[in-house]
């Protein structure tokens, strides 16, 4: 089966097996989220969380030049919200304080053991994607050993490379 890249259509999958809560986004929660995380949201992502805030992707693939061939997934992007109970792009901060990774990457998806996140350690805008995979072989009981690995210089270029 050969792979479909995604074109600028149909980024988000409206049909999810899985109930999520539809929060509500505009400029004024995006600017306040920009505000609070000392950031500037790309405007590529910032157009795509205005038709839906969050969820999964009907493109969830990328690849990682060098992992070679095997995809790398990106099931789901949290949502924009301010609530205190529930996941989201703002909780970046908590799920990055129990890891010994950099407290400028805003989480986009995590399991805990892989992450795709926008990396601001050395710019405030237009952030690059980095994906992080804990590396099992080097890991111990009391530490974890992150690899980290570049998937685009921008999150536009990031979208070129989504494929289903």
């Amino acid at each position: 089966m050969k792979e479909e890249f995604y074109k600028g259509e149909s980024f988000w999958n409206e049909d999810s097996k899985y109930k999520r809560i539809e929060y509500p986004i505009n400029d004024e929660i995006i600017k306040k989220a920009e505000d609070t995380l000392g950031v500037k949201f790309p405007k590529s992502f910032i157009d795509l969380m205005k038709i839906q805030n969050g969820g999964e992707l009907n493109f969830p693939y990328f690849l990682i030049a060098e992992l070679g061939t095997e995809k790398q997934e990106l099931p789901s992007i949290e949502p924009i919200h301010f609530e205190e109970n529930d996941l989201s792009i703002l909780s970046s901060k908590e799920l990055l304080e129990d890891t010994s990774l950099p407290k400028e990457f805003i989480v986009l998806w995590t399991d805990c053991h892989f992450w795709v996140v926008f990396d601001y350690r050395n710019r405030k805008d237009n952030p690059p994607v980095i994906y992080i995979s804990e590396n099992f072989l080097a890991s111990t009981y009391n530490t974890t050993e992150w690899e980290y690995f570049k998937i685009a210089d921008s999150f536009d270029d990031f979208l070129k490379q989504l494929f289903r």
